[in-house]
């Protein structure tokens, strides 16, 4: 049994709850207020029995480690570490970890003596040029690699070069170890407890790439942490609110200016793990990008991302050819604090945007727009929020809304199954099916992991993978889950919904969620070989196309009249 499995098997998730949240009985498991949330009646659901919570009213869900990490706003190690404590688990790794923290510490001291030894020269001329002047290097711990390429890797060799090597700080080539980082400005990249885990160097000379990070290492997996976020967190915990920028010097110097909730994704695209990092603390993201191109397009991908971990996303509009740093020194900071606090929503960023992209005069253009604006779509889960961007959508776009609705498209409603709660649908009812053990096996075979939208896709393919049905105990799935997908799984599993007429139900689901849609892919495919056919001249293979197809669309009527009750 792993460290993990040990401790998810100890703990007493209604004790550990119950520190936190009243809970009393509620048939096999306990119900209370959920503290995530103004929940004036009790949605928040504890099943001991599965070692799960979830609350029914604002979607979060998940094991013991996953409800203290949110409730304490830990990472998910800090969250370990505490339970293993009081669980008296020993994580045999803890010392390795140690040690390597360690390490990392003599490397930042080593950059940063660096940088004020004659060979930082150029690195202090270049940090002073952008702002930063020796109270920011002593207060980020900034620092300076040496040119020779060897100079970390005899400072520290003490330390073992198989350790070095191992945490990102030494390379080897054709000629033995060398340094990885060399004539670089060293950018330490912290964890939340402020402790160097991995490094960022910005090129001196010209050399690409321009920035160069750490690998990923024992201490440091890329895409989990945010820079800054250990200066930050405070005061993002304090407002509700984060800003996101794109750079290091971003990040710097608007905390210096005063903008204390600033951190970025450190040179790569926002990943779910930042943005649920994000969501522990915030409520609120201002997205406040490069004003560019490739700005506007980090900006777009991002919105979805931060949608998803359920945080309320808005947009800085920057002066043209801006970025925080630049308009912080160009403009001084009051200039960015009013682009900050005039950040629009997301919804009338994009409808904004659209008529800068395409010629909205012309059918092409209004459908490459919808293609756009489709993107998110999907994750937007607040009906009255969709039904208000559809509305603004139709009318910039002077098409009926109903046409928006159905070009956008989404869930198929399921009116009346669950009593305020319409996300809900059939293939919520499909997964309750299947993982109660109910769906059969014929159904089950003619499943793929690509049937599924892509929140539980990675829970069913783990549920394949460990056997499926009469193998795999679904709420066993959740040691290998993130929070948001725990979160999802659970809410599945300790769903309390029972139907007047099983068979017909599964069945009316089963015909929503697989059979039309697999109808509806095969008849679209058959329309594209047709043409390309018909253009061939190819009359034997048109012809039997052409009597598939009428078939299938017979298929589909007779089944949507069947749905209909017809």
């Amino acid at each position: 049994m792993s460290e993990l499995e040990e401790i998810r098997e100890k703990v007493d998730i209604i004790e550990l709850i119950s520190r936190y949240v009243a809970l009393k009985p509620s048939g096999k498991g306990y119900k209370g207020r959920c503290p995530f949330h103004p929940d004036d009646t009790p949605s928040f659901y504890v099943s001991p029995e599965k070692k799960l919570w979830h609350c029914f009213g604002c979607g979060a869900g998940g094991d013991a480690i996953g409800f203290l990490m949110r409730v304490e706003r830990l990472s998910f190690r800090e969250a370990l570490e505490r339970l293993a404590t009081e669980l008296g688990v020993e994580l045999r790794a803890s010392g390795e970890r140690q040690k390597f923290l360690k390490v990392n510490a003599a490397a930042a001291t080593f950059f940063h003596e660096m940088l004020l030894a004659p060979e930082g020269r150029a690195a202090r001329e270049y940090l002073i040029s952008r702002g930063m002047g020796p109270e920011t290097w002593e207060c980020y711990g900034l620092g300076y690699a040496p040119a020779s390429g060897d100079a970390l890797l005899s400072s520290l060799s003490r330390w073992g070069l198989s350790d070095l090597e191992r945490l990102g700080l030494i390379v080897k080539g054709e000629r033995g170890y060398r340094d990885r980082f060399v004539n670089r400005v060293i950018f330490p990249i912290k964890d939340e407890l402020g402790r160097p885990v991995a490094f960022a160097g910005r090129s001196l000379s010209g050399a690409e790439p321009k920035y160069l990070n750490s690998p990923n290492t024992p201490l440091f997996i890329k895409g989990t942490l945010l820079y800054g976020l250990d200066r930050a967190k405070e005061a993002i915990k304090s407002s509700g609110r984060a800003v996101l920028v794109e750079g290091y010097t971003d990040v710097i110097s608007l905390q210096t200016a005063g903008i204390q909730e600033a951190v970025c994704s450190m040179g790569t695209a926002l990943t779910e793990s930042q943005a649920r990092r994000l969501a522990r603390y915030a409520r609120q993201v201002v997205i406040a990008y490069d004003a560019d191109a490739a700005g506007e397009a980090s900006t777009l991908r991002g919105i979805g991302i931060l949608l998803d971990a359920g945080l309320e996303v808005r947009v800085a509009l920057l002066p043209e050819g801006e970025d925080p740093d630049s308009l912080v020194r160009g403009h001084g900071v009051a200039a960015l604090e009013t682009a900050i606090s005039e950040a629009v929503n997301f919804q009338d960023f994009l409808l904004e945007l659209l008529p800068h992209r395409f010629d909205l005069s012309t059918l092409k253009g209004k459908g490459d727009a919808l293609e756009l604006v489709r993107a998110l779509w999907e994750h937007v889960k607040n009906p009255l929020l969709r039904r208000e961007w559809a509305q603004k959508i139709a009318l910039l776009l002077e098409l009926p809304e109903e046409e928006i609705w159905k070009v956008l498209g989404g869930k198929i409603s399921w009116k009346g199954m669950v009593e305020g709660d319409e996300s809900f649908g059939p293939e919520e009812v499909v997964l309750k099916f299947m993982f109660s053990g109910k769906l059969g096996v014929d159904k089950i075979s003619q499943l793929a992991p690509e049937d599924f939208s892509p929140e539980y896709r990675k829970i069913v393919c783990l549920w394949l993978e460990r056997g499926g049905e009469g193998k795999a105990e679904p709420h066993s799935l959740s040691s290998e889950l993130d929070l948001e997908d725990q979160a999802r799984l659970s809410r599945i599993l300790l769903w309390d919904i029972s139907f007047s007429d099983e068979e017909r139900a599964l069945e009316d689901a089963w015909q929503k969620f697989f059979v039309i849609p697999r109808l509806e892919r095969r008849i679209r495919v058959l329309k594209e070989e047709m043409e390309r056919a018909e253009k061939k001249g190819e009359k034997e293979h048109l012809e039997e196309l052409v009597r598939e197809y009428v078939n299938l669309c017979r298929c589909r009527a007779k089944v949507l009249k069947g749905e209909h009750g017809g």
